[in-house]
């Protein structure tokens, strides 16, 4: 895969054959840098990985919805993230381990606490791998590695259109939306040539199924009783795919995304991170 200077050029280059000079540029700079999750070639070779068991330090419990304790769906070492937007995080946390309730993801939108549901919690470096309790589902441990890759917010998202200059408000789009919708289609379409079609991520713009997920999540988060989202800009924590292997079936064919304000997590308020889910 191309680095990310590379990839700027082909994207500039992209828009410039449907946009003037001033636009193509404006619309290029939509552009953010995240980091993509792909099969690592050997285990061990790193510690980040989807499914498994967590790294939690000595003190921390295992989180529970209630009596029932979360699934694991991912460890991520801080230490081998580079090269997209996400802020750093105080020094001290070195892993993140990403929990839900997969079995009942309904619970998001019918449960009394859904914020119970899901929770990101931070470990140091001397965290150990914890084994899970006695009625928890284990998923087979996948090692990943990261790609740099730039991402682009959909059509959908409101700053695409004040970055062209059109009316806010995407319906029905203008000629220049579409324009735009094409190329980021082709872009996407270049990354899946080279990465795969499952978009698992770090930091950069969601890749949306519905909504603009950072609008959704702003809005969701806004009637929660519970959840205070307060801390300036979202910022994309971890997007991951449905996966059988794994069996991790968020809808159909959709997708879960941890989002934290960038404040909140400069700071390491892991707690203010909120999930939203999505699918086709």
């Amino acid at each position: 895969m191309w680095g990310l200077d590379r990839q700027r050029e082909q994207l500039s280059w992209m828009f410039g054959r449907v946009f003037d000079v001033m636009a193509a540029d404006r619309v290029t700079g939509l552009a953010r840098p995240g980091l993509r999750l792909v099969t690592a070639d050997e285990v061990g070779a790193c510690r980040s990985h989807l499914g498994g068991l967590p790294r939690l330090d000595d003190t921390t419990p295992w989180p529970t919805y209630f009596d029932t304790p979360l699934d694991l769906l991912a460890v991520i070492d801080v230490g081998e993230l580079d090269h997209c937007d996400l802020p750093g995080l105080p020094s001290g946390t070195r892993f993140l381990n990403f929990f839900f309730l997969t079995e009942e993801p309904e619970l998001l939108w019918t449960g009394d606490d859904p914020t119970s549901t899901w929770c990101v919690v931070p470990a140091g470096p001397d965290a150990k791998e914890r084994v899970a309790p006695r009625e928890t589902s284990v998923r087979p441990t996948r090692p990943v590695n990261f790609v740099p890759v730039l991402t682009l917010p959909t059509w959908e998202n409101e700053i695409v259109a004040r970055t062209l200059g059109v009316a806010e408000g995407p319906y029905p789009p203008s000629p220049l939306i579409e324009r735009y919708s094409a190329t980021n289609a082709a872009w996407d379409e270049l990354m899946e040539n080279n990465l795969g079609t499952v978009e698992n991520q770090i930091g950069g713009w969601p890749g949306s199924l519905q909504a603009p997920v950072f609008h959704r999540a702003e809005s969701d988060s806004a009637s929660s009783r519970s959840f205070s989202a307060n801390g300036g800009p979202w910022r994309l924590l971890l997007q991951l795919d449905s996966d059988d292997d794994l069996g991790w079936k968020w809808g159909d064919g959709g997708r879960l995304y941890f989002v934290i304000p960038e404040s909140r997590l400069r700071m390491g308020e892991l707690a203010a991170t909120w999930l939203e889910m999505q699918s086709t």
